[in-house]
């Protein structure tokens, strides 16, 4: 196969260049600019209005443009139309001008909005290494030329609007919901973590040897969630539910056991109570609660945010609760990851702690304790996590549920959560429970 020559290059950098986007994209693009100019600034630097076909869309983006390198913002509407009604005449079609500038970004369609836009200016940044430019710089052996190239395309991505000003905004640190816990579903455990229950952004992971109660205390903290319950105040949350172990069906009614008290094999017994219960349930707490199964050693953090995706757009749905069943079945996204279990489990947490503050969600899943953590004679610490001593890094909180044989055998059965890992709170706290095996609940000791 016969390699492709600067020139050429060059040629299809150019013809990229020219490519028009498609007409829904184009009216987008400037919803996007006005609603999100964070973004829009990475890509502007590379936009011309000619890149558009209609003739309206490029008089927009002409002002934007030139708004943004007069004055590095990109305008408001408000300013944006202003500007506008300066030059244009009756002989535009000045409504439908007006129209697009006034048109506010579908919130389905910013994501793929803003990955389209993302990828073309990636895609002309580092082309600049093929300009008469770079050619020329590497020639010279400007190679510091060249690696500015890449260091300013490395630089674009979706940072994002979360930062906050100190001097300016700490007022907000006063406001009584400025902290917005949800519910592990315990009580005792909830006022220890984040001092009422964790938030949004966060990582709790359930560290358990095998048969202890991991996939049941996930079931537990979905219905419980649902409900809002654990600490006062706590509202309901959407939930997903997405089962590596386990398939739909199985976790579904561990659930349900979980939900009406009744054990998992005399549901079928029990059909007229438990339909008035869910009925009762769903008025109550307006809430949904998805599970999906997902085949493990295949499945990475990709696949969970293609799935929050899909629900976006088909359901009109986003899940305030994610819950995952559990890490340690997962594979990385970056396959040299996954070479071995040390640094697979290591790079899955942290992939895991991205899922979490990009889509604003808070986190369930658990992980295995090694071999000195599954006799359950001793409480199992950070010392005790199976494979990778290096996921614990990325969770804001662990939890090890402990049992001895005596505590399997005791009539309920019992279990201690041992908080081994806290960044909002105490650590080292043990909590009793009871957990009952035929209908799946966990409930604290009084």
């Amino acid at each position: 196969m016969s390699s492709i020559s600067v020139v050429d290059k060059l040629d299809i950098l150019n013809q990229e260049n020219n490519t028009q986007f498609a007409e829904y994209e184009e009216e987008a693009i400037v919803s996007l600019a006005l609603d999100h100019p964070d973004l829009f600034m990475s890509a502007a630097r590379f936009m011309k209005p000619d890149m558009f076909a209609r003739l309206e869309v490029r008089m927009i983006i002409a002002e934007i443009l030139n708004s943004y390198d007069e004055f590095s913002v990109i305008p408001t509407r408000k300013l944006l139309r202003s500007r506008l009604e300066r030059y244009i005449t009756v002989d535009d079609k000045f409504e439908e001008i007006f129209r697009i500038v006034d048109r506010q970004s579908e919130p389905r369609e910013v994501p793929i909005i803003k990955d389209t836009l993302l990828k073309w200016s990636r895609t002309r940044a580092f082309g600049l290494l093929y300009s008469e430019e770079a050619v020329a710089a590497y020639h010279r052996g400007d190679f510091t030329y060249l690696e500015e190239i890449v260091q300013n395309a490395n630089r674009i991505a979706d940072v994002g609007n979360n930062g906050l000003w100190f001097f300016e905004d700490y007022q907000l640190l006063f406001q009584p919901d400025i902290v917005q816990h949800k519910t592990t579903g315990f009580p005792k455990l909830d006022k220890c973590l984040n001092n009422g229950g964790p938030s949004a952004k966060e990582v709790v992971i359930y560290m358990a040897s095998t048969n202890v109660g991991k996939s049941i205390l996930l079931c537990n903290t979905a219905i419980s969630s649902i409900k809002g319950e654990g600490s006062n105040g706590i509202v309901g949350q959407d939930v997903l539910l997405v089962t590596f172990e386990l398939d739909t069906i199985k976790t579904a009614m561990r659930c349900l056991a979980s939900a009406s008290g009744i054990p998992q094999d005399d549901l079928v017994n029990h059909q007229e109570y438990v339909t008035r219960m869910m009925t009762s349930m769903q008025k109550q707490y307006n809430k949904r609660f998805a599970i999906f199964e997902m085949s493990p050693d295949e499945c990475s953090v990709n696949h969970i945010y293609a799935l929050i995706d899909v629900l976006k757009r088909t359901e009109n749905w986003k899940p305030d609760v994610v819950i995952i069943d559990y890490m340690d079945l997962m594979i990385s996204r970056n396959q040299p990851y996954n070479s071995d279990d040390y640094t697979r489990q290591k790079h899955v947490a942290n992939e895991i702690r991205g899922l979490a503050k990009n889509e604003n969600v808070l986190v369930f899943t658990a992980t295995q304790t090694n071999r000195s953590g599954a006799s359950g004679e001793e409480i199992a610490d950070l010392k005790s996590a199976a494979e990778s001593f290096g996921k614990q890094f990325a969770a804001d909180y662990i939890i090890s549920l402990n049992q001895t044989k005596s505590d399997r055998q005791s009539e309920p059965p019992r279990l201690k959560m041992f908080i081994a890992k806290n960044r909002n709170g105490p650590k080292h706290v043990l909590i009793p429970c009871e957990i009952k095996y035929d209908t799946m609940q966990v409930t604290e000791e009084l």
